[in-house]
């Protein structure tokens, strides 16, 4: 009998022992949630959020040695023979002769095989992406063109916008990368302009093929995935600043 009347004070004191634990990993949770929104709204966005328009994997699944010889972006024959031209004549009047062991010293590293890049090299990022983008891109033209019911003059128009897109954005990029050399981290004023040249240029690509299209076909321009198009060769620049970017500590890429 006595035992039975027990019972209630020892429910009682069960249910606030489980009330406190409950309530101690409440506190937990969203401390632990305040933290994190913390450290998001620390960092800046910038970097990440292009990355994911121009489809730049956070990881290389199969990272190779660096493709130096191949071109990042789809350049006109003429852009590309007034650049090889440029460079040409810039090391013929900056360099000085090379004497025999620098020529030696030049033949060595010429010969030397590259390291593999890691999966978090923007590099390799980069041309894992571009692999990608080269066997989908073609296909994503002709549906377009089709769609769009493009010839002619017309279909060269088209063409044109979205190279004129990518080279563009890799100009931008370029910029960008230039000024960020120069400062010790990725800010949020570079992130969000990084960000607000790219949309800008996709909206203004949206414009210029709508100009080459029949009225009628105006609202279909505007469903084009437009990023579809993008090269990913066009953060290329950005490889020798990959360590001020958000998200990287040298080299790797922090979770």
């Amino acid at each position: 009998m006595k035992a039975y009347l027990w019972l209630p004070l020892a429910c009682l004191v069960g249910f606030l022992v489980g009330s406190w634990g409950a309530r101690d990993e409440l506190r937990a949770f969203k401390e632990h949630a305040r933290e994190e929104k913390e450290k998001t709204a620390a960092k800046p966005e910038g970097f990440d959020a292009f990355a994911r328009m121009v489809k730049i994997p956070e990881m290389a699944r199969r990272p190779r040695r660096p493709r130096h010889n191949k071109a990042i972006i789809p350049i006109s024959p003429i852009s590309a023979t007034n650049a090889a031209a440029a460079k040409v004549s810039a090391a013929t009047e900056k360099d000085p002769p090379l004497t025999a062991e620098g020529k030696e010293s030049a033949e060595r590293s010429a010969n030397a095989s590259p390291a593999r890049l890691s999966a978090a090299d923007l590099r390799a990022r980069i041309e894992e992406a571009q692999d990608l983008w080269r066997t989908r891109v073609d296909v994503a033209r002709m549906q377009w063109k089709s769609k769009l019911k493009l010839a002619g003059e017309a279909e060269k128009a088209f063409d044109t916008a979205l190279q004129e897109m990518n080279e563009r954005l890799y100009d931008s990029v370029a910029a960008l990368a230039g000024i960020l050399a120069e400062k010790d981290e990725m800010t949020p004023e570079l992130g969000l302009r990084l960000v607000g040249e790219t949309t800008t240029i996709l909206a203004e690509t949206y414009d210029k093929i709508g100009d080459c299209t029949a009225p009628t076909l105006r609202e279909a321009v505007s469903t084009m995935q437009m990023t579809d198009f993008i090269d990913p060769g066009v953060a290329e620049p950005l490889i020798t600043v990959q360590g001020k970017l958000d998200g990287f500590v040298h080299g790797r890429r922090s979770r």
